[in-house]
Formats: structure tokens, sequence, C-alpha cells
């Protein structure tokens, strides 16, 4: 949102971002403006960031692998933010009240955030406002990836308890949300098996596939059985499924919607194949 702002304002800002943004041709670009970079705090490159704004949306414990307690992560950010000459912070605002043209709570949240830093870097708000109501989101954050039978099928990129949550919260408009969820890394799963089950009983119809590795090898007894019993559990009655593989998931769900559902794809591995095979076999 940051840098979209910008470079509509003219600003020709230079970008590193996590997800690619369509408006902007990418997730990179060299520019004569301001640079906008994604840090992360996986491995806490973060503190290594020397920025003249700083912005934190919200803190969390994510990587378990790395932090010990959410207490150690939040002292991460102190650090690093007592070094900073300006710093906004995103549990401090108010969500906006202008219309934008994504979904969520959270992204009105986050365009708070965007709002005050631009207004920061020297560019009237109500001009930053402006533009910003014409952003419609960056590759797997809550992207519309098509329909069929009537059924709208969104892909994104969530895979932490309040990431899922606030997603499943943008789609409902009244109607059935059935959700497949791929959980990431066997060191969130055994240690957030819980919460996410608790996040993903807010939808109508779920299955969860086994746990996409990326970097961790297996951990004995640690599936992506444990989310789907900490949903029942949670929630007895709601139909979950466990289907292990991405089509087994796929086809689960594709069986299950009728016209009028939404259908959220949601993971950081590769179940962004799903929402392809879904579509595909509701055509």
């Amino acid at each position: 949102m940051i840098a979209y702002c910008l470079d509509r304002l003219g600003n020709d800002p230079a970008f590193l971002i996590g997800g690619d943004v369509p408006q902007l041709g990418g997730n990179a670009r060299a520019g004569s403006g301001w640079l906008v970079v994604e840090g992360d705090e996986s491995d806490r490159t973060i503190a290594a960031l020397r920025p003249e704004i700083a912005v934190v949306t919200n803190v969390d414990l994510d990587h378990h692998t790395e932090f010990a307690s959410r207490i150690e992560v939040e002292t991460l950010f102190e650090d690093w933010l007592e070094s900073v000459p300006r710093a906004v912070r995103g549990d401090g605002l108010e969500p906006v009240e202008i219309e934008l043209a994504i979904a969520g709570a959270h992204n009105r949240r986050n365009a708070s955030v965007a709002l005050a830093v631009v207004e920061l870097a020297g560019f009237p708000r109500q001009d930053a406002a402006r533009v910003l109501s014409e952003f419609r989101g960056a590759g797997r954050r809550l992207e519309l990836r098509g329909e069929a039978a009537g059924v709208v099928v969104t892909d994104s990129y969530a895979h932490h308890p309040a990431e899922l949550a606030a997603d499943i919260a943008a789609v409902q408009d009244g109607g059935r949300v059935l959700v497949l969820f791929q959980p990431h890394l066997y060191s969130r799963t055994r240690h957030l098996a819980r919460e996410l089950g608790r996040a993903l009983a807010a939808a109508d119809v779920v299955a969860v596939t086994d746990v996409y590795r990326a970097r961790e090898e297996p951990v004995p007894g640690v599936t992506g059985k444990l989310v789907v019993d900490a949903v029942a559990d949670e929630r007895p009655g709601l139909e979950v499924g466990w289907t292990p593989t991405v089509e087994e998931g796929a086809g689960f769900i594709a069986r299950r919607a009728r016209a009028g559902d939404r259908v959220l794809t949601l993971g950081a591995g590769d179940v962004d194949r799903a929402a392809a095979l879904i579509l595909g076999a509701l055509a």
C-alpha cells in the first residue's frame, strides 16, 4: 500500500516486497524516490534495517524455531524501534473509513498505517487517501482466482491463526465459506495447532492437508491431522476433512461447494495450486 501510494503520487519509489503487486508490475523495482522494504523477523534480519520511517503493523509469535515466546518477538521490535527516527504502530491506529477496493478489517487497519507513513514522507493525507482507494491488493493476499457454478474462489498466503481468522472474516457475506488449509512448517503446526483450529472453525466447511515442510525436516507425530482434531474439538459437528494432499483437499471442497458459496484456499506452500483444481472441478 505504501509503495503504491508513493508511485501514484509521483514519487517513483524503489521497493522490495514479499508479494507481487500487479498494479506496480511485480514485487521489486529500482526507483529514484523513497525505498520501501518489507522486513522479516523470522531470522531477526529486521534488526539490521536502519529506516528513516519504521512500520510495525502487528506483533505475534509465528516462528517457533527462532523465538521462544511472544515476549521475545516484542523485545526484538522494541529494541529495533529505539534506533528509528520515526515509527508508525498499526496497533495504535483506528481502521480507515474511506472506501477500499479490497476487503477485510485488517486491510482497513493496514490502510491507516499506509496513510500515516505517506504523510510522514511528505505527501498530503487526502491525496494519499484518494489514490489508496484504487489499490487492488497483492498476489495471494485474498486474491480472487475465479468463479464457477456460482462459487467464488479466493486464494491467500495466510498461514498464521490471526491471518486465517482475518481472511475468513473478510469474505463472510452471509453465505457459506468453505476453506482448504495447508499448514506450513512442522514447528508452527506443533505449537499452533489449537489456535489454527480455532480460527478455521469460523468457516462452514474445512479441509486440511498435510504439512508443507518448506525448510524443515518432518517431526514424528506432527501432521495436518493435529489441526483437523483441533477444528473438531473447537466446533463439534462442523464438517471437516483430513485430506493429506492438495488434490484430495480440492476435491473435498469442490464436491461440497454450491452456488452462492465462497471458497478460500489458505497457506504458504503449494496450496496455491488448489484454486485452479477447484474451479476446474466446478466448471
